[in-house]
């Protein structure tokens, strides 16, 4: 079994495992915004990945499973739920960055094997890359304004 399908077949243990328990379905989630917390409505399915220290993996949706470091493809202005989970127990955090380095969103991190993290948000166009905070150099992705994925 190569080490793809080892990832892949571990996030979909991990999924099936926390789904449940996370509800992990794209309908509204809150994040913390400063001292404010924020609601992002969202009616669309999340985006999903496995992180692991050499690459995010792409679980969901179907455009881009199995991918490593996929480029996610976001409409500007939309809202959006990305869902990722610790598929090795390192540290992981997941941030949205712009072309001036700007840091346009970030996950909470979580170093726990299984654990599911959520950030809901907006998509704007300055957003042209994600990566994991602490492993910036392997696991990072390109984002991309090109209508969405058909979630």
């Amino acid at each position: 079994m190569t080490r793809s399908e080892r990832t892949r077949r571990t996030a979909l243990e991990l999924i099936g495992a926390t789904a449940a328990a996370t509800g992990v379905t794209g309908v509204v989630t809150a994040q913390e915004n400063g001292n404010e917390e924020e609601e992002a409505e969202t009616d669309r399915r999340p985006i999903i990945l496995a992180g692991r220290i050499d690459h995010w993996y792409g679980i969901a949706p179907e455009e881009i499973e199995g991918e490593e470091n996929p480029t996610l493809d976001l409409e500007d202005g939309e809202a959006y739920e990305l869902v990722w989970i610790n598929a090795d127990g390192a540290e992981h955090e997941l941030v949205l960055e712009s072309s001036d380095g700007e840091e346009l969103e970030e996950s909470d991190s979580s170093e726990t094997a299984g654990e599911t993290v959520s950030v809901t948000f907006e998509a704007n166009e300055d957003a042209v890359e994600y990566y994991c905070a602490f492993h910036p150099e392997s696991m990072r992705g390109d984002v991309e304004f090109g209508g969405g994925f058909d979630l």
